[in-house]
């Protein structure tokens, strides 16, 4: 599929989802057929949403002349994967800004729609009915929203610190701050989930973790090869 001239995929974990069925299937006897359409309409619109965020920084980065060689959705995540980030910092920042800002307007939309029909912007604890579904979005979107404010690698609000700090001080040295910052958040939330026994989520924190090396590893090669690239032109223009 193809938007707005960029690829879209979904991603192989898509086939994961019939086995959350599965166990929902034989977890909740009576009402199965309820909540698994339920599950699949809030699995649909979660992904709707993440494209739609995902839109936002490839459409932003467009702007600036960045190309987006495709988007991949997963279940519950997506990357739009960019041929080169500016390192221009104002543009790094709106380009990572963009993202999170496409799930804050989603939910003012809705939160906008629930009080014009005179409905409750307090989270239901329980699920009771469809009408309940915009108000979950409304939330979905806003913790969408807010996650992707943490300022940790690969996520929106790694980069958009590295873009601030990249103002003061050269790249490296911001993506080197910003790279500590994300390990030590995915460090203080493996460490809690495993003490709250959310073992399903360790992976979360071992992934940010990695991830923040491997960003902070490629820039430092990509400034190595800059500094070799520079060194033969200045030679070559000595000769």
């Amino acid at each position: 599929m193809r938007i707005a001239g960029i690829d879209v995929y979904l991603h192989w974990t898509f086939w994961l989802v019939p086995v959350c069925l599965v166990y929902i299937i034989f977890g909740f006897g009576e009402q199965v057929w309820f909540v698994t359409g339920v599950s699949l309409f809030l699995l649909l619109n979660l992904s709707f949403c993440v494209l739609l965020h995902e839109l936002g920084h490839a459409l932003v980065a467009r702007r600036f002349g960045a190309t987006t060689k495709d988007i991949i959705i997963a279940p519950f995540g997506g990357l739009a994967r960019l041929a080169g980030m500016p390192k221009n910092p104002g543009q790094e920042f709106l380009i990572s800004f963009a993202g999170p800002a496409v799930n804050l307007v989603i939910a003012l939309l809705f939160a906008v729609g629930i009080i014009f029909t005179g409905g409750s912007l307090i989270p239901p604890s329980v699920f009771e009915s469809l009408n309940q579904l915009p108000l979950i979005l409304l939330w979905i979107n806003l913790v969408l929203f807010l996650l992707n404010l943490i300022p940790a690698f690969p996520m929106d609000g790694g980069r958009m610190l590295r873009s601030i700090l990249a103002r003061r001080m050269s790249y490296l040295q911001a993506t080197v701050i910003a790279g500590r910052v994300g390990q030590f958040t995915a460090l203080f939330f493996s460490i809690y989930v495993a003490l709250e026994q959310e073992f399903l989520l360790l992976p979360v924190g071992i992934f940010l973790f990695l991830s923040a090396q491997f960003e902070l590893n490629r820039v430092r090669a990509s400034e190595v090869n800059e500094l070799e690239r520079d060194s033969a032109e200045a030679d070559s223009a000595e000769r």
